[in-house]
């Protein structure tokens, strides 16, 4: 059978708009994708993928048109410098993810996910700098015990509280994916932490008693788990795939940069373990293996670092390479620095990414459009103190320094004409 591609062809058409579907269950939140804002759904319908805002969203790419709530301020704004590639176009390249009902009406709105992303709920064991508590149980608990902070137009504080009906939301979710598990090509669990997460082991469960032998089964983890446990749960998913209870394993392991520089944004993370644990999955050839990146003002001068090292992981076998650009919170985005401040990490960064493969070619194309939209930059002087008040709040509560850490920032102070 040939592959099938998404056949809406508008300028700015997006199959993830038609595939794809976020889900935070302790919320009773849903996004179309990771550039455009949550927004709820209706827990009795359970209709999470053609919300009004989903469907006004695809209606406006079949017109042309940008949907504004974050598709035009992010890949728009990459597109028109015409280079590298958007996420967008990204999607459009990847096969058989087209809902069934654009076969019978290419032009419907109203349709069935083949992918769905599930933030399951906040438990993690890492408190990464640009996380939120929504996101994160350590960092919740961090905001919990200093309080609310306001200063420089910084404020920190959390409002995070599962909603009241959340074991309703996950019977729901459950009855949903035994309706509708057969039809995704995708599931995609995140957290939180997947690993940490007590539901992990309900999804193997349920695999085990309704089989989706089309499934891709992607984790996206932090890898800090000890390698015992992290074995003894993929020999599990071993025999799922042994008896096509899912067709196959992806594992997405979160890393930004190396160093001690990455422990201070992932901060919890050893490096030492996840190196361990990363490697210990490389040995097994059956699951397709991907980084993800976070690419923020605090992890592109490392990051070459990391691609050293997944040069050399490379030679043993293909392993996938993916990032998102931070835009939130926007203090850690890279442009808040302008156009200069990264020029020559860039070179680096695209001297040291290969090529070779489609795959590979894809994700340097991509930091090739990211690249472009920095050239565009500004220096944002607000931001930047927001920046660095944040680090020193940070440096209080978790007895860090960034100044060693990130020497090339000081100058800032000056700039923004803090006093120390």
């Amino acid at each position: 059978m040939s592959d099938k591609y998404f056949p809406i062809r508008t300028d700015t058409s997006c199959q993830l708009k038609w595939a794809f579907s976020k889900v935070l269950l302790n919320h009773g939140l849903t996004s179309s994708c990771h550039r455009v804002k949550n927004h709820k759904f209706d827990i009795d319908t359970f209709n999470f993928h053609n919300t009004p805002e989903k469907i006004d969203q695809r209606k406006t790419m079949l017109d042309g048109l940008w949907p504004q709530d974050g598709c035009d301020q992010y890949c728009g704004k990459i597109e028109r410098t015409g280079q590298g590639q958007s996420d967008r176009q990204f999607s459009l390249h990847v096969p058989n993810l087209t809902p069934v009902e654009l076969d019978s009406d290419p032009f419907a709105t109203n349709i069935t996910p083949t992918i769905l992303e599930v933030y399951v709920d906040n438990t993690c064991n890492l408190s990464c700098v640009y996380c939120i508590p929504e996101l994160s149980s350590r960092i919740h608990n961090e905001l919990k015990k200093f309080g609310p902070f306001s200063k420089n137009g910084l404020v920190l504080e959390t409002n995070h509280n599962q909603i009241s009906n959340y074991d309703e939301i996950q019977e729901k979710f459950w009855q949903w994916l035994k309706i509708n598990g057969s039809n995704l090509k995708r599931l995609q669990l995140l957290g939180g932490e997947p690993f940490y997460q007590t539901q992990f082991d309900m999804f193997l469960e349920f695999f085990e008693n309704n089989p989706c032998p089309n499934l891709e089964f992607n984790i996206v983890t932090n890898l800090m788990i000890s390698n015992d446990k992290l074995k003894g749960y993929i020999d599990q998913i071993k025999k799922l795939i042994a008896t096509k209870k899912i067709k196959r394993l992806d594992v997405t392991a979160s890393i930004d940069c190396w160093g001690p520089q990455q422990e201070f944004v992932r901060y919890g993370i050893d490096l030492k373990q996840w190196q361990e644990n990363f490697e210990y999955l490389l040995d097994q050839p059956w699951i397709i293996l991907n980084i993800n990146n976070t690419i923020s003002v605090l992890t592109i001068k490392t990051l070459p670092e990391l691609l050293v090292l997944l040069s050399q992981w490379n030679k043993k076998r293909s392993v996938g390479h993916h990032f998102t650009q931070l835009v939130d919170p926007s203090y850690m985005a890279l442009e808040i620095l302008g156009s200069e401040e990264f020029r020559e990490d860039f070179l680096e960064i695209s001297k040291l990414m290969e090529s070779e493969s489609w795959q590979a070619s894809q994700a340097k194309m991509y930091m090739t459009g990211i690249i472009a939209t920095i050239r565009n930059s500004v220096y944002n002087k607000d931001e930047t103190i927001k920046l660095l008040t944040f680090l020193d709040e940070m440096d209080r509560r978790r007895k860090t320094n960034w100044r060693e850490l990130f020497p090339w920032l000081i100058k800032y102070e000056a700039l923004c004409g803090i006093q120390k």
